[in-house]
C-alpha cells in the first residue's frame, strides 16, 4: 500500500483550509489552495471535487467563492482524508473482500493474511489518532505528534 501523491496533496489542502479557517478566512479559492500545496490548479480542483463529494469541504460559488471546511478539523483524522482519495487502506490486496488468493483461497487458514490484517489494523488505528487540527497546531511539536502515533 502506498499513500498516493493525490492523497498527500488532499491532506495538505485540508491542513491549509484549517489554518485559513483559524485565521478567520473561512472561504479559500481553488487557485490559492493549489498554489499553497504546489500543484496545478486543474489537479487541485480534481482533489477538491473528491473532497466535496464526501462532504469534507463545501463549495461556495460566485466571485468571492471557493472552498471551506465542512468538518471540524479537531475530529477530521488523517485516515479519513486519505481514504476519501485512495479508498480503504489495505496494505495487501488479500485484505480486500473481493480478492481471491490463488495461494490460499481460505483467508482464515492463511497465516500471512492474519499478519497483514493485524498490521493493517495497527496502521489505520494510528492514522485515526492524528487529526488535521493536531497537524496544524502550533502547540504541538513534532515530538508530540510522533508520541501520539506510537
Amino acid at each position: 500500500m502506498k499513500i498516493t501523491q493525490e492523497a498527500d496533496y488532499a491532506l495538505r489542502m485540508m491542513c491549509l483550509l484549517a489554518k485559513e479557517s483559524a485565521a478567520g478566512n473561512t472561504i479559500v479559492g481553488a487557485a490559492t489552495l493549489a498554489e499553497g500545496v504546489a500543484v496545478p490548479t486543474r489537479f487541485g480542483l480534481k482533489i477538491l471535487h473528491k473532497l466535496s463529494e464526501v462532504d469534507l469541504v463545501k463549495t461556495s460559488r460566485g466571485a468571492t467563492g471557493g472552498y471551506s471546511l465542512n468538518v471540524d478539523p479537531a475530529t477530521l483524522t488523517v485516515r479519513r482524508v486519505i481514504e476519501a482519495i485512495d479508498g480503504p487502506i489495505e496494505i495487501n490486496r488479500c485484505l480486500s473482500e473481493t480478492h481471491v488468493c490463488l495461494n490460499n483461497p481460505n483467508k482464515d487458514c492463511c497465516r500471512l493474511h492474519h499478519v497483514f490484517e493485524e498490521l493493517n489494523r495497527q496502521l489505520t488505528e494510528r492514522l485515526d489518532r492524528i487529526t488535521v487540527a493536531m497537524v496544524v497546531s502550533d502547540g504541538l511539536g513534532l515530538g508530540d505528534l510522533m508520541g501520539i502515533i506510537q
